[in-house]
């Protein structure tokens, strides 16, 4: 299975599945990875189309984003454990399981893994990853939570957070995850659902974007037009940017979804 890298350039793909009753959509995905110079990048992300798995076609386009955690610097190997797992893996889950339950028992799984791996390693110093996965199917998506990486929606004027930050209310521990993959042997995930409507345009951060240049200037990034992958690069650049001036530390990841009704003319 391949995943994406960010030099890719942006491109139209037909959302797999039909509703009847509803247009046939596609979606134009754009996605940038950067961390600070000198650091490891802890984040990583997957896109799964029908162009590197035939079963998308059925199943869905699959879009996971992570950002790892660990006292030793050993969150880049928990993001990517977590996300390739589960992209791998939720193509080849029996077809009787719905998006859902596919996601929940194999996010339970990944967890149970990386839970004992901290166990048997002290050495790890608690890796732990977030985890965020969105299925586009038809003309709805599916979406698996758990941490602080966010989804925003655009919808119209309306530019809103899909998604809860599972981390400590006290102000001195607002960075302290309290839910995480790898974190607790009993994992609870965030599961969500809607329907897309043409127009759409979804944003999958990491805590490099979303912290570092606050929803204000995240909105108007979104807002300002341009491809979805001239989006996601100047979330990306701006954060390393500003993170430079005050010595940050949080790698930055930006996933730009657009929903458009399909045509097939050029």
């Amino acid at each position: 299975m391949m995943f994406k890298d960010s030099t890719v350039s942006p491109e139209n793909i037909v959302c797999t599945g039909i509703t009847l009753g509803k247009p046939l959509l596609q979606l134009q995905l754009g996605h940038a990875t950067a961390s600070v110079p000198g650091k490891n990048n802890e984040d990583f992300h997957g896109i799964v189309t029908p162009h590197e798995e035939r079963e998308a076609q059925t199943r869905g386009i699959a879009v996971a984003i992570a950002d790892g955690v660990s006292g030793n610097g050993g969150g880049r190997l928990a993001s990517e454990t977590a996300v390739k797992s589960l992209l791998r893996d939720f193509y080849g889950a029996p077809a009787i399981w719905n998006i859902t339950q596919a996601l929940d028992k194999l996010l339970r799984s990944i967890n149970d893994w990386l839970f004992s791996e901290n166990a048997r390693h002290p050495e790890y110093e608690g890796m732990v990853t977030t985890l965020t996965m969105i299925v586009f199917r038809g003309n709805y998506y599916h979406m698996a939570h758990v941490g602080d990486t966010r989804v925003y929606r655009q919808r119209g004027d309306v530019f809103k957070q899909l998604t809860i930050d599972h981390t400590w209310e006290r102000s001195d521990m607002r960075h302290v995850l309290k839910r995480a993959v790898g974190l607790d042997s009993h994992l609870v995930v965030d599961y969500t659902d809607g329907e897309l409507i043409p127009g759409d345009v979804f944003l999958m951060a990491s805590d490099g974007i979303w912290e570092v240049l606050g929803d204000r200037v995240v909105r108007e990034i979104m807002q300002g037009g341009g491809s979805t992958q001239a989006i996601a690069e100047e979330l990306v650049e701006r954060s390393i940017k500003n993170q430079v001036q005050y010595m940050g530390r949080n790698d930055a990841t930006a996933i730009v979804i657009a929903v458009d009704e399909y045509s097939a003319n050029p």
